[in-house]
Formats: structure tokens, C-alpha cells, sequence
């Protein structure tokens, strides 16, 4: 989430939006904000060849963009009182989990990653993963955790 949010961040500054310096988003509404990371994300995915692309309608990921901007200028009202950015946001997921995170053992060439940073104290994160894994050892055979 915090990389859709640069996205949107990146995207803001790029059509002048924010400055170089400006830490807070412009005021506009969650679900707008949610609905373009999520296109954001999607589109950063796609170009870098991790996913495909398609829409029954034909439609590019910058196309939607433009088409949420739409919606956004014609009705902000309705837009803040919509739920396209938190389905967004749910389909962002449902693509990561069906398409992306499968091939993370390809490339980690791990069963299981742990990302931390310093603020998760990394003792009691291997304490609690390796009682998890003994609590678990008998649980039959392998399989995919989806």
C-alpha cells in the first residue's frame, strides 16, 4: 500500500498537482485516492510485464485513469460516496495473490520471505515463526497456501 501511495504521489506531481516538496495529497476524496493507486499499481505491474492487460470494453489502464478523473470532476459528491476505490483496492489484491505472489518462490527462490524493518523486534519474529512451524509439523503434506 505504501508504493500505490508513492505511485499516487508520483502521479500528482507529474500533472502538477503537488511540488517537489509537498508531503500532503490534495484534498480529495478516499475512494478517488484508493481507485488510483489501485489503476496506478496495476499499470506499473502490467508495463513492467508482470501481468496482462485486458478489458472487455477495450480500455487501457490510462484510459480508466482518465475515466475516474471524469468521474471525480462530474460528481465528487458521488464519487466520495462510491466504493470503486476500496473495489479497486480488493481487485489490486486478488491480482497480486492470483497472478504475482506465485512466482515470489521463483524468484526468491524461498518458501517463505519475511520482510521487517526495524521497528518489529526480529527475535520475536523468529521465535513466533519457528513455533508456528512446530505447532504445525505434522500437518501432512505440502501444500500451496493460497
Amino acid at each position: 500500500m505504501d508504493h500505490a501511495a508513492n505511485l499516487v504521489v508520483v502521479f500528482f506531481r507529474s500533472v502538477g498537482m503537488m511540488g517537489s516538496h509537498d508531503r500532503s495529497l490534495p484534498d480529495l476524496p478516499r475512494e478517488f485516492l484508493l481507485e488510483l493507486a489501485a489503476l496506478l499499481q496495476v499499470r506499473e505491474w502490467h508495463t513492467a510485464g508482470l501481468i496482462d492487460w485486458f478489458d472487455p470494453e477495450g480500455l487501457s489502464i490510462d484510459d480508466m485513469i482518465g475515466q475516474a478523473i471524469g468521474r471525480l470532476k462530474d460528481d465528487p459528491l458521488t464519487v466520495a460516496a462510491g466504493r470503486a476505490g476500496t473495489d479497486a483496492m480488493t481487485d489490486v489484491l486478488r491480482i497480486w495473490t492470483e497472478r504475482c505472489a506465485p512466482d515470489a518462490r521463483g524468484h526468491l527462490d524461498a518458501d517463505v520471505a519475511i520482510r521487517w524493518d526495524n521497528s518489529l523486534d526480529i527475535d520475536a519474529a523468529v521465535d513466533a515463526f519457528a513455533t508456528f512451524l512446530c505447532r504445525h509439523r505434522d500437518a501432512g503434506e505440502a501444500k500451496e497456501v493460497i
